[in-house]
């Protein structure tokens, strides 16, 4: 079965697009600790899942140790979220598939609210929100 993934081109530096998404992750009722265990967890290029020690969580990203992350809904529902710093901001791929459908619709609305309201005249040609299936 394949994969949703949304992808959203936020147009900003890591430091200032990963506080943002945690964020818009946090108003929807999502956590970057996980509600049983309030482990904060990333997975590495071998397929491992990883703690992430320390309370420092931003600055692991913006230093590039951790190159995703996930949320978590519930102890069991989960969005898996990488990302890709390039020279037109920063690429996050937002993983669908670990969350419902209704709760998937409402955090892409989310994601398509804050690229034409906040970030809509910072945007060069090409996509800016995608929705793909893996």
């Amino acid at each position: 079965m394949a994969k949703p993934v949304c992808c959203v081109l936020i147009p900003e530096t890591l430091e200032q697009a990963f506080p943002l998404v945690v964020a818009l992750l946090e108003g929807l009722g999502v956590s970057l600790a996980h509600p049983d265990n309030s482990r904060i967890t990333t997975w590495t290029e071998e397929g491992d899942q990883k703690e992430i020690v320390g309370t420092d969580v931003v600055g692991q990203v913006v230093s590039g140790a951790i190159s995703n992350v996930q949320f978590w809904k519930t102890g069991s529902e989960d969005v898996f979220v990488a990302w890709k710093e390039n020279s037109g901001g920063c690429r996050f791929s937002f993983y669908l598939d670990g969350v419902d459908a209704v709760f998937a619709a409402a955090l892409t609305s989310k994601l398509a609210e804050t690229v034409l309201e906040t970030f809509r005249f910072q945007y060069g040609e090409g996509a800016a929100l995608t929705i793909e299936f893996e």
